[in-house]
């Protein structure tokens, strides 16, 4: 924050104050809404946004990824970061990030914490296969996670530690399956009152987990001027290194909210078997060479992505012969 008349001689001043509500409070009072104010993106924003708007004039959110490499000089501490801040506020170049309200963002943090939990419940599987794998038993059933499943996991002798690690690791996922369905139970009451979330689910093969991540991430389609500005938020348009004459394209840029890619990614292969048109894309994609499956299947999933801009956008349902036509 600028402050020219505060030091003579100086266009700006530092000071350094605790992370509190009080002291933010009492650097912005004086002012009486008479001053811009900008802090980088962090688990706090929401928090410290909260207390600033009533206290600010103008309020951006910056995002640190983006800020000029004039400015990445090698030297980091609060006065330089500070400094850089206010100069580009000043200038009226900062980069700035989309901060949701209160709700959206808690809702975000929901979807993050299921996928955490999917994580840990992942780790856990993959311990009790470790086990059967060391002593060569192999599963009876369509699957150990079943209920027959888990009986039979528990029904097995081993040797004194491992028939413990057997049962701490069962007890664990049954904890974790609880904690699962409550996160769901809660993301389903959610989702509920969110129409976008049952239009996406016209699409053959979304489901709500993808719906909501899209929904919830994208916080309405229209703060983006088209579909690749929406695909590119999300981090599943091509990197570009070209020059002159010579046009190179890379990996996508992973940019943005990995969970939208990561249920994106998992949506794709259940798209493409339950929507003809969208497997057409697929097909031409893929050429039938299992080099290009990876990359056709992120294709498919980047296709997904600008239908949902466009259905959020034009608030329609899917039409498959709309895609059917731009597929073939």
């Amino acid at each position: 924050m600028f402050d020219p008349s505060a030091v003579k001689g100086h266009q700006y001043r530092t000071v350094t104050r605790p992370t509190t509500a009080e002291a933010i409070e009492a650097v912005l009072r004086p002012h009486e809404r008479r001053c811009q104010v900008a802090f980088e993106v962090g688990t706090q924003a929401q928090w410290i946004a909260r207390i600033v708007r009533p206290l600010a004039a103008e309020m951006q959110v910056a995002n640190p990824s983006r800020i000029p490499w004039l400015f990445r000089d090698g030297r980091k501490n609060d006065r330089h970061d500070a400094r850089k801040l206010a100069t580009l506020l000043y200038l009226n170049q900062l980069p700035t990030v989309h901060l949701p309200a209160a709700n959206i963002s808690a809702w975000r943090a929901l979807i993050n914490h299921r996928r955490t939990l999917i994580k840990r419940r992942t780790m856990i599987k993959n311990q009790v296969r470790s086990i059967l794998r060391a002593f060569g038993i192999r599963c009876p059933h369509r699957s150990c996670w079943t209920q027959k499943g888990i009986a039979w996991l528990r029904s097995l002798g081993f040797d004194e530690v491992r028939l413990l690690m057997m049962h701490s690791l069962l007890d664990a996922l049954c904890f974790m399956n609880e904690q699962i369905d409550d996160v769901e139970a809660q993301l389903d009451r959610i989702a509920r009152r969110q129409p976008n979330v049952a239009l996406l689910r016209t699409i053959p093969g979304i489901g709500p987990r993808t719906a909501e991540a899209i929904v919830a991430f994208a916080d309405g389609a229209n703060r983006f001027p088209d579909r690749k500005r929406f695909a590119s938020y999300f981090g599943m348009t091509p990197t570009e290194d070209s020059s002159g004459l010579f046009q190179r394209h890379g990996h996508i840029s992973k940019r943005g909210p990995s969970v939208v890619r990561w249920v994106l990614t998992e949506a794709a292969h259940r798209v493409i078997a339950r929507c003809p048109a969208l497997r057409t894309f697929f097909d031409r994609i893929h050429r039938g060479k299992k080099d290009r499956y990876k990359k056709a299947i992120i294709a498919t999933g980047r296709k997904v992505l600008t239908i949902c801009y466009g259905m959020m956008r034009d608030q329609t349902v899917f039409d498959a012969n709309k895609v059917m036509r731009t597929a073939a």
